[in-house]
């Protein structure tokens, strides 16, 4: 399925799309199950107000709080902060969209929404939690380890 506009979740939490046999996509209001990601130690990649070019890899927590265009990768966590635009791909096991991702998440086992993110692109993950007031404008692919992706 192709979701555009904004996540809606009633008080609590719910499903936003049943459950493909290949993972889940799931909105919640109250609790992003990622919380502690936010608080998370994590390299400042890009600072606010500061705008780069590139390709970034990490071996460890990255955040982007600036303006980022090109790919990044990181082993660990790619968190993008309320303020942070990334005009790219990220690569991680693990990514946190606070901000605006105008883009590809590749290959991660969770994707979180935070409930000001905005992603135009594609998402590929075994998991995808879309927080309350989140804009997603994007191909997404869901699946489990083990298994062939399915169109969620």
């Amino acid at each position: 399925m192709r979701l555009i506009g904004r996540a809606e979740a009633s008080r609590g939490s719910r499903e936003v799309a049943a459950a493909t046999d290949a993972g889940q996509l799931r909105s919640s209001q109250s609790h992003v199950p990622s919380e502690e990601w936010i608080e998370e130690r994590t390299r400042v990649a890009v600072s606010r107000n500061v705008n780069v070019s590139g390709h970034l890899v990490f071996q460890e927590a990255v955040r982007i709080e600036g303006r980022f265009r090109g790919d990044i990768s990181s082993t660990d966590l790619v968190v993008i902060s309320s303020a942070g635009v990334v005009d790219g791909a990220i690569r991680a096991p693990r990514a946190l969209i606070l901000g605006k991702l105008h883009g590809a998440v590749i290959g991660s086992k969770t994707v979180a929404l935070g409930p000001h993110a905005w992603v135009d692109g594609r998402i590929e993950t075994e998991s995808l939690t879309v927080s309350e007031g989140a804009r997603l404008d994007a191909d997404i692919l869901v699946a489990t380890q083990g298994r062939s992706a399915r169109r969620a």
